[in-house]
C-alpha cells in the first residue's frame, strides 16, 4: 500500500511538471533535474543502498558508475534510459548522488539524445526555445491550414520534451522509492 501511494504521488508529481512541455533549466540554462530524500539511514547505510539501487537499475554497477567517493558519500552514474521521443531512442545522462546522514541529493545533467541513425545530440535550453518559437509562429499565422500544421508540430515538440521529463522523473522517483 505504501508503494502504491508513493507511485501515485510520484506519477502526479512528474505529470504536473511535464504538462507544459518545458524542460527544467538551471541558472546557466542547462537542463537540470534534482531531487532529495530523507530516509532514516546513516550516510554509510544510505550510500550502500544507493549502490544497490544503481546495480539493480542499470545492470552493471562497474559500467554505470564513473565516479565514487564513499568517504564523501558521492557517486556519479553515466548511463542511458529508454525514451519516448520522435528523434531519440535513449537519453544519456550524468546522475550525481550525494549521501549524508538521513539525506541524499540527486542531480541529473549533461543529457544527450541518442539515436541509432545519427550521433548523440546535447539537449539544452534550445528544446524549450523551440516551444516558444513555435507558439509565436502559431500566433502570427492567419491561414487555418498552416496554423493547424504548426499546432500539430507544437504538440510533437511538447510530447518529446514530456518524454524526456517522464524518463528523468521516473528515474529520480525510482531512487526515492528504493531508499525509503
Amino acid at each position: 500500500m505504501k508503494y502504491l501511494a508513493s507511485l501515485l504521488i510520484l506519477f502526479s508529481f512528474g505529470t504536473s511538471f511535464a504538462q507544459d512541455g518545458y524542460l527544467p533549466l538551471d541558472q546557466d540554462k542547462n537542463i537540470h533535474y534534482s531531487d532529495s530524500g530523507q530516509p532514516n539511514l546513516s550516510k554509510d547505510e544510505l550510500y550502500k543502498k544507493v549502490q544497490e539501487w544503481v546495480g539493480k537499475s542499470f545492470g552493471n554497477y562497474q559500467n554505470a558508475v564513473t565516479f565514487e567517493d564513499p568517504n564523501a558519500g558521492k557517486l556519479r552514474v553515466t548511463s542511458y534510459v529508454p525514451l519516448i521521443h520522435a528523434q531519440f531512442a535513449y537519453v544519456r545522462f550524468d546522475l550525481t548522488i550525494t549521501a549524508s546522514d538521513n539525506k541524499y541529493e540527486a542531480h541529473i545533467n549533461n543529457l544527450d539524445g541518442v539515436s541509432p541513425i545519427h550521433s548523440p545530440v546535447r539537449l539544452t535550453g534550445k528544446e524549450n526555445e523551440a516551444i516558444a518559437a513555435q507558439q509565436v509562429l502559431i500566433n502570427a499565422e492567419n491561414s487555418k491550414k498552416k496554423r493547424a500544421e504548426l499546432e500539430e508540430n507544437l504538440k510533437i515538440i511538447k510530447a518529446d520534451n514530456n518524454g524526456i521529463n517522464t524518463a528523468m522523473y521516473n528515474l529520480l522517483g525510482s531512487l526515492k522509492q528504493f531508499t525509503n
